[in-house]
């Protein structure tokens, strides 16, 4: 289980990385001297940005192809864990050692912490030894169990896009 976590923790960086590259970029473009911002006419400025935006989807879509990642929510996603709310799921990878599934949400770090501590725990999940591991408003982990099953939850705030990035693991 801690492979997984690492191992999503590592490719969340990478997609949270190469992203960020790309957003640099998109910000030294769109500096230009304003002279050549007023030869511009409005409509060619909309292409531009409209064209940035879908080469980050693009870029995006071909790093989680490269990792394995399939979209949506997998078949076998445990009832009794919740989804995450205000998110969108990313999508999952199946690995010998469990499945991963990555989610997008406004929500702040803590608050969606609390949710998931009750809801665990109303679906007959305990705290692991582990239990909470540096969870703070910029991030954490968590791991439950229940029986034989382990879920784990790594979170992880993006201040520049004001999104916490969920990584929900189970076996």
């Amino acid at each position: 289980m801690k492979k997984i976590i690492l191992s999503v923790f590592f490719i969340s960086a990478l997609i949270l990385t190469g992203c960020g590259n790309k957003e640099k970029e998109a910000v030294k473009e769109s500096n230009e001297t304003e002279k050549e911002m007023t030869e511009k006419s409005e409509n060619q400025i909309k292409d531009e940005l409209n064209k940035d935006e879908s080469v980050n989807s693009d870029d995006q879509s071909k790093i989680e192809n490269e990792l394995g990642m399939k979209p949506g929510l997998p078949a076998d996603f445990p009832k009794e864990i919740p989804h995450p709310k205000n998110a969108k799921v990313l999508g999952s990878l199946n690995s010998s050692d469990g499945t991963v599934v990555t989610f997008e949400s406004n929500d702040k770090v803590l608050d969606i912490v609390e949710f998931y501590k009750e809801e665990m725990k109303k679906g007959g999940y305990t705290l692991t030894e582990e239990g909470e591991s540096l969870v703070s408003d910029k991030g954490g982990l968590i791991n439950w169990s229940k029986g034989d099953k382990i879920a784990g939850l790594m979170l992880g705030f993006d201040k520049d896009k004001n999104i916490t990035s969920l990584v929900i693991t189970y076996n």
